[in-house]
């Protein structure tokens, strides 16, 4: 079982825009970003059939829960229900749109058609973090590349934007897997 306590360092002591994210377990894994000293954050599912997910940060812990039975739209909650933002999968396009409350909005896309690397973009910031998908990666399955400029006012937490983007590339490996 996993422990609660919160030992993660705050993404605003890191030194290099180079991050990776470990799989930790193989029945019920977990996911950490680090740098490969340090962990910055934790996504990990809870419920019989991965019913929301929670990101453990150094800022506060968050879940993403389902709006509704038969929606696409997630809310972004602090703690179990706070709710700090929305979270919506695109139709006919691989991408994801991010409104938060307090104003900021980003999209989670693919630039290329068959790319492996998911690049969360936003109008003012540009290319705000790019995550890639390493093939045969088990252990170490992403890479994490932040915009030098990565931690600017409006922002929320870059290490809760990434977790974001790795449960929505997980979500979409099992969605392809399922219909296989």
């Amino acid at each position: 079982m996993m422990e609660q306590t919160n030992n993660f360092r705050s993404v605003a002591q890191l030194r290099t825009s180079e991050l990776f994210i470990n799989r930790i377990g193989w029945w019920h894994p977990y996911y950490e970003l680090s740098d490969g000293q340090f962990t910055y954050a934790r996504l990990s599912y809870k419920g019989v059939f991965k019913r929301y997910d929670i990101i453990e940060c150094a800022e506060d812990m968050f879940t993403i829960k389902r709006k509704s039975l038969i929606g696409r739209t997630m809310l972004l909650n602090r703690g179990e229900d706070e709710l700090i933002g929305e979270i919506e999968p695109s139709v006919w396009k691989r991408d994801v749109k991010l409104r938060m409350v307090n104003g900021f909005e980003a999209n989670y896309m693919f630039k290329k058609l068959f790319g492996r690397s998911f690049t969360l973009v936003n109008e003012n910031y540009g290319d705000i973090l790019e995550i890639k998908q390493i093939i045969w990666g088990f252990k170490k399955p992403f890479s994490v590349t932040l915009a030098p400029d990565n931690q600017q006012t409006g922002k929320p937490d870059i290490a809760l934007l990434v977790m974001i983007g790795v449960h929505f590339i997980l979500v979409r490996q099992a969605q392809a897997a399922a219909t296989t």
